[in-house]
Formats: C-alpha cells, structure tokens, sequence
C-alpha cells in the first residue's frame, strides 16, 4: 500500500503537544543548550499549526482556548529564546577568535555566559509559573477539535495555503533590518506549515526545504547582527573582535540579500498527486 501523502494537520498538533511536554520537562530538569533549543523550537512549531488551523474553514470553534495558547507560548519561546541566543552568540565567539582577539573573546564570552545564568533562571521560573496553565490550555483546544480529527489536506492544498500565507505576510520591500527580520521568521512559520506533509510527497516537502535555506541564511545574518552590537556595546568600535563581526555581519547580510533576490517558493506541481 502506497503511502499517505496528505497532511493531518490536528493528529500533528497533538504530535507537537507530547513533544512540547517533553522539551519542558528537560529543561526544567536541566536547561542545557539542546533542551532549550528543543523547546524553543517546538513552542514555534506549534504556533505555526494554531497559524494554519485559522486557514481553514469549517473547524469547531477553537479560537478562545487557541489565543489563550498562543498568549503562553509566546512567553515560553521568547524566554527559551534569550536563553538560546547567549548559546549560540558564545559559538560564534569562539568560531571568530583569533591570536589578536582572544583577550576580548574570553571577556565577551564571560559576559555572555553570566548573562546565561540570569536568562536560563528566567525561563525556569516562567516553565514552572505556566507549565501546568498551558497543559490544561492545550488540552482544552485539542479537545475542541476532536470532532475534525480526521481532517486531511492534500499536497497541492498545503502547498497553497503555505505559499499564499506567506506572501500576504512578508513586507512588500527590505530596506532595512526590521524587515529583513520579519522575511526570516515568516519564512521559518512557513516552513513549519508545509512540513505538516508527510516525506512522501515531494513538493510541500520542497517547499519546506526552501523556506528553510531561506530561514538559515536570514538567521546567520541576524545572529552576527545582535552579536556585533553586543560587542560593540562592551569592547567599543574600534575593537578589533567588534570590527571582525561587522565583517561577518556584513559578509552574511550580501548573502542572505542575493538569496532574497533569487528566492521563488513555487516549486512545480507533483504528477499524479491529489
């Protein structure tokens, strides 16, 4: 029997709910750089899911419980996400230091890491203020929905929807970092979104896959961006590790432009697929 190519976008909720309760128990236990990634990226998956159950029609009402998810998990992912940011802001010290910077390296990656400190105590005290309020939340909503379990989209339906949402959602121009920022994390929603396929059908999986190059590349160029400000703000300008990152920043932002400029999320329809 061939295998399914539809996506179930509620059984696949309820897949990111489990792994959510996973990731906060890990990290509760003890928020090392993997759990809080895991965390992190799972409060996002979710929200891309809550973002493409409000595409479609004829869901039972859902929408008090899906806000009120919403409203928590933004608070879990922006706290998980500063946490996050000092991890990988230590890596590309460590990945830029050279004879000349190892001094201000070490200082810089000292700052970081207190910092780290004060942000990971952040988190876990949100995880233990909210854990049991967004269980209930969660299993609120999915309980909403039972009724519409077996919803299915195809790949072309998916494709679609992906597609459609994310060009209504990214600015119109990116002329400066706000709107380069906000074409990074749309894209990465929309990635989200479109790997609601199952692997065997080619091209919402295709699509993904460029949402994510795109989310990558995007990203790169973010993190030397805050982390080139960071140095700046503690070393000054004329820091020889601060001049070194705004080459890295400026270095990413020319490519992450020319992939903006090439970037066409249209990927050619499947033959023979429903």
């Amino acid at each position: 029997m061939a295998a399914s190519t539809k996506a179930s976008p509620i059984q696949t909720l309820r897949d990111h709910v489990t792994h959510l309760e996973a990731a906060i128990t890990l990290c509760l236990a003890d928020p090392k750089p993997k759990p809080v990634h895991l965390l992190r990226t799972t409060t996002r998956r979710i929200e891309a899911q809550l973002t493409l159950l409000s595409l479609l029609p004829h869901l039972p009402p859902h929408r008090k419980p899906a806000k009120k998810a919403q409203r928590l998990l933004k608070e879990l992912r922006r706290a998980a996400g500063q946490v996050r940011d000092l991890d990988v802001q230590c890596d590309l010290i460590k990945d830029k230091t050279s004879t000349n910077t190892q001094k201000e390296s070490l200082q810089l990656r000292n700052t970081l890491k207190h910092q780290r400190i004060q942000t990971e105590a952040d988190l876990i005290q949100i995880l233990d203020k909210h854990q049991s309020k967004l269980a209930l939340t969660l299993e609120s909503l999915l309980e909403t929905l039972v009724p519409a379990e077996r919803l299915s989209l195809s790949p072309t339906d998916l494709t679609h929807l992906t597609q459609s949402w994310f060009t209504r959602n990214i600015p119109s121009t990116y002329d400066d970092p706000d709107q380069l920022h906000t074409i990074r994390k749309v894209a990465k929603l929309a990635r989200y979104i479109a790997e609601n396929a199952p692997k065997s059908a080619r091209t919402p999986r295709k699509l993904a896959a460029s949402f994510e190059s795109l989310q990558q590349s995007g990203g790169e160029w973010h993190d030397w961006l805050i982390l080139a400000a960071i140095a700046q703000d503690h070393l000054g300008k004329s820091s020889p590790l601060t001049q070194t990152l705004h080459r890295q920043c400026r270095t990413s932002l020319t490519a992450y432009r020319n992939h903006l400029h090439t970037f066409t999320p249209a990927p050619k329809k499947e033959k023979g697929r429903a």
